[in-house]
């Protein structure tokens, strides 16, 4: 809805971390012809993400003509210190796009690369989320070892 409602055109959705089935439903929404939508009738793009060995997020030949001189909205799931979308905001820079938008389920971030970021939820509505480079948090400082992992894929326990 933020999108129509402001006129902000996306051309394609970039979706990491598996969020293909949020952002074909998002991708439906925005071509959808309405007096709101800013590309009725239009095709909008979905995209998945890959990576190359060092990290970098890479567009093949046959999917750069869905970023190169297109408006990107980057779709994740969930974002907490922002380091992978803006990774993402260079490398739709870099294959000629523009980052139309970002937004997530869940986001610790109101903005990452001047871009603000649409949420449905933020650490306001998780009482007691913090997060903290490794480095700084306070419970590897006290010596106190993690026994979990979660991410956009799950929870492990280790």
């Amino acid at each position: 809805e933020f999108y129509s409602t402001n006129n902000i055109d996306v051309d394609t959705a970039l979706c990491l971390y598996e969020t293909q089935a949020l952002g074909a439903y998002l991708a439906m929404e925005l071509s959808n012809p309405s007096m709101m939508a800013p590309n009725p009738d239009q095709t909008v793009f979905v995209v998945g993400s890959e990576y190359d060995a060092a990290g970098n997020l890479i567009f093949r030949d046959n999917l750069r003509r869905m970023i190169y001189g297109k408006n990107v909205l980057l779709l994740i799931s969930c974002i907490t210190s922002g380091r992978t979308i803006e990774r993402a905001v260079e490398s739709v820079t870099y294959y000629g796009g523009k980052v139309a938008g970002i937004s997530s389920a869940f986001s610790m971030q109101s903005r990452i690369a001047g871009v603000p970021v649409n949420s449905l939820f933020t650490e306001k509505d998780i009482p007691g989320y913090i997060s903290h480079p490794s480095h700084d948090c306070p419970l590897r400082q006290k010596g106190i070892p993690v026994d979990a992992i979660s991410n956009g894929y799950g929870y492990s326990k280790i």
